[in-house]
């Protein structure tokens, strides 16, 4: 089979440029993608501000991505911020009043604004305005830009509806697919100058948790082993095979800390609690929760259940 030949000399330097940066790199969520174009071909016709946006979904799944190639169609500059680093009235203020015409502010985990800040920001998605009561007793009306808000969160569950109500766009981002999965990484080894074959594509791509970070991460990782240990950016069957050995990767994104929750749950070949297995792997639990055991539940290896963690 004919391996697919790079100009490495046309191949960026700067491994952090390679962020999709338009709807025709940016692979899956197409359901999502085809009304925000639509929403953005109204805007610029209308020359009104895009309707503000919430992009639900797991992290990691391309919400800032997303809110990056919004701001790149609108040619319009993205400030992007996190909800817990707004934590008093002037820092919204602030923020707000460094926004021009038409610029999108995306506000990262928003389900973490404290209340205060999130009441503040009504008059600000609605009317462009901020309201604010002086010590004295008076009223002060402060103008703002119109702007495009985009908040991301991981835990919908948490946002209030009120906050809710004033987004017109609300997308959940969904699963990626095999042919999604195998075409992101595509284009992650593409932009690093890795040549290689279809089927060690494949193969390579199996290696990889089905999320576009991680998948990335995966190819930044195949990188350094090639540029370190080889001559040539080739990966092939056998290069493959090594750095599954180095990289201790097991197929479908498993590392020695998942093997090592599974074989806990199957030597005990009963449910067991999150606190029993906290103990025994000498992990806190709220990583077990969030970064442990998510991979294993969506693989179909682990059940959650009322008695405890059981082996599927």
């Amino acid at each position: 089979m004919e391996v697919k030949k790079i100009d490495l000399s046309t191949t960026q330097t700067q491994r952090y440029d390679y962020r999709p940066a338009s709807f025709g790199d940016f692979v899956g969520q197409e359901d999502t993608t085809r009304v925000v174009k639509t929403a953005i071909t109204s805007s610029i016709k209308s020359k009104k501000s895009l309707g503000h946006i919430l992009l639900l979904g797991p992290a990691w799944y391309g919400k800032t991505t997303l809110a990056q190639i919004i701001a790149h169609q609108l040619e319009s500059n993205c400030k992007i911020v996190t909800a817990y680093a707004i934590t008093k009235p002037a820092d919204l203020i602030s923020l707000l009043n460094t926004l021009q015409a038409g610029d999108v502010l995306f506000i990262d985990e928003i389900h973490r604004l404290q209340a205060k800040i999130e009441e503040m920001l009504y008059t600000a998605m609605e009317d462009f305005h901020i309201d604010m009561v002086m010590p004295d007793g008076g009223h002060v009306q402060i103008p703002l830009q119109s702007f495009t808000l985009i908040g991301a969160t991981t835990k919908s569950d948490h946002l209030s509806k009120p906050l809710k109500s004033r987004f017109v766009y609300k997308f959940h981002l969904t699963d990626y697919t095999d042919q999604e999965k195998q075409k992101i990484v595509w284009y992650y080894l593409r932009k690093l100058g890795i040549s290689y074959e279809a089927l060690d594509l494949a193969r390579f791509a199996r290696l990889l948790e089905n999320i576009p970070r991680e998948l990335y991460n995966g190819c930044l990782r195949v990188y350094d082993y090639l540029n370190a240990h080889h001559q040539d950016l080739v990966l092939s069957a056998q290069i493959i095979e090594q750095f599954t050995v180095w990289n201790k990767a097991q197929e479908g994104g498993l590392t020695t800390l998942h093997q090592q929750y599974l074989d806990i749950l199957k030597a005990a070949a009963r449910p067991l609690g999150l606190t029993t297995i906290s103990m025994k792997m000498g992990v806190d639990e709220k990583t077990i929760e969030e970064d442990i055991e998510p991979l294993l539940v969506k693989l179909g290896y682990v059940d959650r259940t009322k008695g405890g963690r059981l082996f599927v």
